[in-house]
Formats: C-alpha cells, sequence, structure tokens
C-alpha cells in the first residue's frame, strides 16, 4: 500500500513539474494572449531591436540592457535618418562617422518590447554576435511580445508542437 502511495505521489510531482519549472530562460516572442511562438536562448546582457523604417526606409536600431529582474532599460538608439518617432527632445545626440545617428541616455525602462510586425520592416533581434530575423518565428501582422523569462517544460512543449 506505502509503495502504491509513493508511486502515485511521484507521478503527482512529475506531472505538476512539467507545469511550473523552469528548463529555459531567454527572450519570449508571445503574442497579445500569451502564445510562445519561440524562445532564443540568451547569453548577452544586451538586446538589439533592428528593424527598417517604414517611412524613410532606412536602418533603425535599439538597444536595451537586460536587468536583473527580466525588464529592460533603453541603452540606446541609432538611425541613418532624421524622420518619423525620432527622438528630438531627450537624451545626448552623437553624429557617428559612418553617417548615423546614435541617441543615448534617455531614462526608460519596459517590462517587455512590444511591436507590431509587418514583413517589410525586416525586424531583427541581435545578442551582440548574431541576429535572428523575426519573419523566421513569427506570423505577418501580428502584434508580438519580445520579453526576457523562464520558459516551462509543458509551454516548451506546447509551443514545439504547434509549429
Amino acid at each position: 500500500m506505502l509503495r502504491k502511495i509513493l508511486i502515485a505521489l511521484a507521478i503527482v510531482l512529475i506531472a505538476s513539474g512539467i507545469f511550473v519549472i523552469p528548463v529555459q530562460s531567454g527572450f519570449l516572442l508571445t503574442n497579445m494572449d500569451g502564445k510562445t511562438y519561440h524562445i532564443f536562448p540568451w547569453k548577452s546582457n544586451t538586446l538589439t531591436v533592428g528593424w527598417r523604417h517604414s517611412v524613410e526606409l532606412t536602418p533603425w536600431e535599439e538597444t536595451y540592457q537586460i536587468k536583473k529582474d527580466g525588464t529592460l532599460s533603453f541603452l540606446s538608439t541609432t538611425y541613418k535618418s532624421y524622420g518619423a518617432g525620432t527622438p528630438d527632445t531627450e537624451g545626448k545626440v552623437t553624429f557617428l562617422t559612418d553617417g548615423y545617428i546614435q541617441v543615448t541616455g534617455i531614462e526608460r525602462d519596459i517590462p517587455y518590447y512590444s511591436l507590431f510586425y509587418v514583413p517589410i520592416s525586416q525586424y531583427t533581434l541581435e545578442d551582440g554576435t548574431t541576429k535572428y530575423p523575426l519573419k523566421n518565428y513569427v506570423p505577418d501582422y501580428e502584434t508580438v511580445q519580445i520579453r526576457y523569462g523562464d520558459i516551462t517544460v509543458y509551454s516548451w512543449l506546447k509551443m514545439k508542437l504547434n509549429f
């Protein structure tokens, strides 16, 4: 009888562990409902989100520091031409030798990065060494949240089975 109780308890613990034990940390790509599209294991302490600006059609990047609690702290934005959405009243502007403009010193912390994925914008995530094109991981015309966190065994399996 004791053996059956111990086996049943072990099964309950294993089954519940699937729902709560994190198996991987990194950047999660989710939709607004929390459905996970992909997780990127992340070794860098920064995240750079790059895209092609929809009006100027020039490259744009924003870089964030990943804080211990998983929030993102703005470090810089770099762009080629001044236009719609360009910071102009805060931060320190530096004109780089390659013709780009970089703005630093803007105080902004965010819990996650959110964007509306449009294929023409050519969004990427970069960890300092590798660029990951979002076109390979998320559906077109979908709002995407990019957040640093953990994924459980259950969520990981569900994500893999959906793709």
